[in-house]
């Protein structure tokens, strides 16, 4: 008789020790779904913030602002903010000359740059990575 409630005991501990080796693996896999979206949505906000600091620092001020916005995208099932900006740059500056300040700030946030002139010679520059676009800036001298 002692034998059979010590296994049945064993037993018991097996599935007990299974159950919460299952539980855990759950628990494992939502946490790194959740870090996932987290790295996501990360850069959104101080990319923003170095991006009006550069402006402003340049004499680009509110009433330079032609339009701004922010579009919600979704990927991976995470939202993440797109923020656009159009400035009208004063007639002393040049849409180029915003070039290396841009360069800087995508490095520093290990991000890429793109820019895409017009025929109008605006200038539209494109924060990205290989999984979303974080900012568009277009800089206009009209």
């Amino acid at each position: 008789m002692a034998k059979e409630t010590k296994k049945k005991k064993s037993r018991f501990l097996i599935k007990v020790y299974l159950f919460i080796l299952f539980i855990l693996g759950i628990i494992l896999g939502f946490s790194y779904l959740a870090a996932n979206k987290a790295n996501l949505t990360a850069i959104d906000i101080p990319l923003d913030n170095s991006l009006v600091t550069a402006l402003t620092s340049n004499g680009i001020g509110q009433e330079n602002v032609v339009s701004q916005f922010v579009k919600e995208v979704k990927i991976s099932g995470a939202l993440c903010n797109e923020y656009h900006k159009t400035i009208k740059l004063p007639d002393n500056k040049k849409p180029e000359n915003f070039e290396p300040i841009f360069k800087t700030i995508a490095r520093n946030f290990k991000i890429d740059l793109s820019r895409t002139k017009y025929k109008d010679g605006s200038y539209e520059y494109s924060f990205y990575d290989k999984k979303r676009t974080y900012s568009i800036v277009t800089l206009t001298n009209k």
